[in-house]
């Protein structure tokens, strides 16, 4: 059925687009106002209504049509009249063809009697038609010129013809730029060069600069002293820097002997040492008198990595050993040595340190020295508060709980954070329906939308513009409505909104 208005449409001067008129196959009877349309299906006509059952048809054939030009007053044709198209003598001829086509061709006014060709003119004439009426031949342009070299000795010369291409050639590390302006530049070009694969030697040449003449020199010849400071780190491709002298200045570099007469006596960790077995840790090397004791060097420093002893000190992890006066294999004893202990002093306020943890501060330490808060008494472990009640809880002056409750919930809206967004969500949830409908084969459409009344209000929306259209809506159920358009939605096409009031 048919959608019904029960008030006129003002479409406030928009336009009606894509519509049909009422399709008939015979003229509607038992009518009283004027303008309504109809279309004859069986006449394939167009009819109004001018009252009292009175149709008339609206002819299909031409009435009037205006013909205009580029100049000129506009000119009325109506039926049974005839629209001339005049040539003009020697210019334009217009012929009537058949399948009411008028031919417009231009008339010849060639130079001569026939169209014809005019080698090298030299004047043309022309109409303000803009057709030519006169041309004069002239004489064949240059046809060829030559150039030549001035290289010593000539290679020659080459004539070039009309057509023919001049090509600047260019040798490598050359580049050759035709531009614009009738010219030819000639650029060096140095990476066209071909890669140099052989080792350096001496006799290696570079092309230097001599104030302004180009000249040749060794590369044996150049000290490096007289190239450019490096602007980045100098690699010398794992080689070595020989006969250098010990520097004098801070920025100086070192020389290794250098280097091997400052270090003497400084601090250099060698390694562990076990205080079960006298060895240095992971080899068969005794550093006390339980064996062979190696040689040590002024500087010598070894961690204790096993609790034991150390010649007849006891030492235990952590606890640093420091060679003080340097020894022969075999020869050492322990005051050669220095033993730095590793001990911990009692924490203070500022100081890391030992720390003690008493019962009394709320703690439990077991005897592996775990340290954890103790259990409270009367206090169950639970999850507090759900949807009807909120925990509420007792802390003592440590930020301990000492005590928890559930506490129904009974509160206002303004004592609620974001109360109102809540509402919304909740009414959006129960009182609300929207699901995309259409698939391309189904008519009607049975949406079950569960808001358990009858008074909902239902809008369509055609989701590719947005726009609001107009179904067949039957509210069936309780929670169903039914969708009935005159053709059927495609895929996803629209989406229904469903609201209980």
């Amino acid at each position: 059925m048919a959608i019904k208005y029960l008030s006129n449409i003002n479409l406030d001067n928009n336009e009606l687009k894509n519509f049909i008129v009422d399709n008939v196959s015979a003229n509607p009877t038992g009518l009283a106002g004027e303008g309504q349309l109809i279309y004859r299906t069986d006449t394939n006509e167009l009819y109004y209504h001018t009252g009292s059952n009175t149709w008339v048809a609206i002819s299909s054939g031409m009435v009037t049509w205006v013909l205009s030009a580029d100049s000129g007053s506009n000119q009325t044709i109506n039926n049974g009249e005839t629209a001339t198209i005049n040539g003009e003598s020697g210019f334009i001829t217009t012929t009537v063809g058949a399948t009411r086509k008028v031919e417009i061709t231009m008339d010849d006014n060639a130079p001569s009697a026939a169209a014809g060709t005019v080698a090298f003119p030299t004047s043309i004439g022309y109409n303000k038609k803009g057709q030519i009426t006169a041309v004069s031949a002239g004489t064949q342009p240059v046809t060829s010129f030559i150039i030549s070299d001035t290289v010593t000795p000539a290679a020659g010369t080459q004539t070039v013809e009309n057509g023919n291409t001049i090509t600047f050639a260019h040798n490598v590390g050359l580049t050759s730029v035709v531009s614009a302006t009738d010219t030819v530049t000639y650029n060096l070009k140095l990476d066209d060069l071909p890669d140099m694969t052989q080792t350096w030697v001496n006799t290696d040449e570079f092309i230097v600069l001599d104030g302004t003449d180009q000249k040749r020199k060794q590369s044996s010849e150049i000290p490096i002293n007289l190239l450019g400071s490096p602007a980045a780190n100098l690699d010398i491709n794992t080689n070595k820097l020989i006969n250098v002298t010990n520097p004098t200045d801070a920025q100086d570099a070192a020389t290794k002997a250098y280097v091997d007469a400052a270090v003497t006596g400084l601090l250099e960790f060698k390694g562990g040492f076990d205080g079960s077995t006298g060895k240095v840790a992971g080899t068969t090397d005794f550093l006390d008198s339980r064996g062979t004791q190696i040689a040590c060097a002024v500087g010598d420093t070894y961690v204790v990595t096993v609790d034991g002893t150390f010649y007849t000190e006891t030492v235990a992890v952590g606890d640093t050993l420091i060679c003080q006066t340097a020894t022969a294999a075999g020869a050492g004893a322990l005051t050669d040595w220095i033993t730095v202990q590793n001990n911990i002093g009692i924490a203070t306020a500022t100081t890391p340190g030992i720390a003690s943890f008493p019962t009394a501060g709320g703690t439990t330490v077991t005897a592996a020295g775990a340290v954890s808060i103790k259990t409270q008494s009367g206090l169950t472990a639970a999850t507090y508060g759900d949807a009807n009640t909120v925990g509420t809880f007792t802390v003592d002056g440590k930020g301990i709980i000492t005590g928890a409750a559930d506490v129904d919930i009974a509160i206002t809206a303004s004592q609620v954070t974001d109360f109102c967004t809540e509402v919304q969500t909740c009414v959006g949830t129960n009182l609300n329906y929207a699901v995309d409908i259409g698939d391309g084969s189904t008519n009607p459409i049975i949406v079950t939308h569960n808001l358990g009344t009858l008074d909902v209000i239902v809008q369509l929306v055609l989701k590719s513009t947005g726009e609001t259209i107009y179904a067949d809506t039957v509210r069936n159920s309780t929670t169903q409505v039914t969708i009935t358009t005159t053709t059927t939605l495609a895929t996803a096409e629209a989406r229904i909104l469903v609201t209980a009031v």
